[in-house]
C-alpha cells in the first residue's frame, strides 16, 4: 500500500512555497508572516479588519488515488468575535493543481465545487459544519484552545463503501496535536465524493463586521493509497490467464 507524508507549509526561510490571496473590502494585511524568536506563522485573519476574507492554498501534493488523508495544523486565536476558518480539500480536477479558489459562500464554511470542506464559525458561538460539493452537515460544536494559546487541528478522511468519505476532526489544546483533545466529527459519512481522486489543500478566513485574530503554522498531510496488487499476485493472474488460453 502506497503512502505519503509533507510538510505542506511551516513559515519559515520568508514563507515557503504556497500562494495567499485577499478578497473582499479589506486591505491586505501589512505583516502576515508573524515571527516569535526562532518560529515564523502566518497571521491569516486580524482583530479590528472588519470584512475580510484571507487564503493559504498549497499546491497539490500527489494525492492521487488517495485512500485515506490526515491534515495537521497548528492555530492560535485572540480576540474571537467573527466569523471563522475553514480547510478545503479542493479537487484537483476541478480546481487546478494551484492557485487561490474562492469560496462559493462565507470563508468560515468552505463550500467549493466537488470538494470536501471542514468549516470552523466563531460568530454567536463556536459551531463547525463539514460539506461536500454544497452538502452541508448540520452545526457541531466545537472549542477553540485557550484565547491567545497555540493549540492544533487534526482532519482524517477515509474512503468507505458506496462512494462515501469518512470524517472525523479533533482540535486540541496544545500544538503538535498535544494536550486535551476535543471531538469535532466522528466518521461523518459524505456521500457521493468518488470523483474525487486527487485534492490539494487550501486554508481560508473571514472578519466580517466583527473580527479575530486567527495565526495558522505547521500545515502537514499524510496520505494512504489504494492497495496495490504484490508481485505474487501478479504472477498468479499471469498463470491464470496462460492456463485459460491453453484450454481453449
Amino acid at each position: 500500500m502506497s503512502s505519503g507524508a509533507a510538510s505542506l507549509a511551516t513559515f519559515e526561510d520568508g514563507g515557503g512555497a504556497f500562494e495567499s490571496g485577499f478578497h473582499r473590502q479589506a486591505p491586505a494585511l501589512a505583516n502576515v508572516l508573524g515571527t516569535e524568536g526562532d518560529n515564523s506563522f502566518w497571521h491569516l485573519l486580524h482583530n479590528g479588519e472588519g470584512s475580510g476574507g484571507n487564503y493559504v492554498s498549497i499546491a497539490s501534493t500527489g494525492t492521487g488515488g488517495w485512500s485515506s488523508a490526515s491534515f495537521t495544523m497548528d492555530l492560535r486565536a485572540s480576540g474571537v468575535s467573527a466569523d471563522g476558518f475553514s480547510v478545503g480539500f479542493l479537487d484537483v480536477a476541478t480546481h487546478g493543481a494551484s492557485g487561490v479558489t474562492k469560496v462559493n459562500s462565507e470563508e468560515e464554511r468552505g463550500l467549493y465545487d466537488n470538494s470536501i470542506g471542514v468549516g470552523f464559525r466563531t460568530f454567536n458561538g463556536t459551531n463547525a459544519t463539514v460539506n461536500y460539493n454544497g452538502n452541508q452537515s448540520g452545526d457541531v460544536a466545537y472549542s477553540l484552545p485557550a484565547d491567545g494559546e497555540w493549540g492544533s487541528l487534526q482532519i482524517d478522511l477515509t474512503r468507505g463503501a458506496a462512494n462515501e468519505v469518512l470524517v472525523t476532526a479533533n482540535m486540541f489544546t496544545g500544538p503538535g496535536q498535544t494536550g486535551d483533545a476535543s471531538n469535532v466529527f466522528d466518521g461523518f459519512a459524505l456521500a457521493g465524493v468518488a470523483d474525487m481522486d486527487e485534492f490539494r489543500i487550501q486554508v481560508a478566513g473571514r472578519t466580517g463586521g466583527a473580527s479575530m485574530n486567527l495565526d495558522i503554522d505547521n500545515l502537514g498531510l499524510t496520505t494512504t493509497g489504494v492497495p496495490e496488487p504484490s508481485s505474487s499476485m501478479v504472477v498468479g493472474l499471469a498463470l491464470l490467464a496462460f492456463s485459460a488460453r491453453r484450454r481453449r
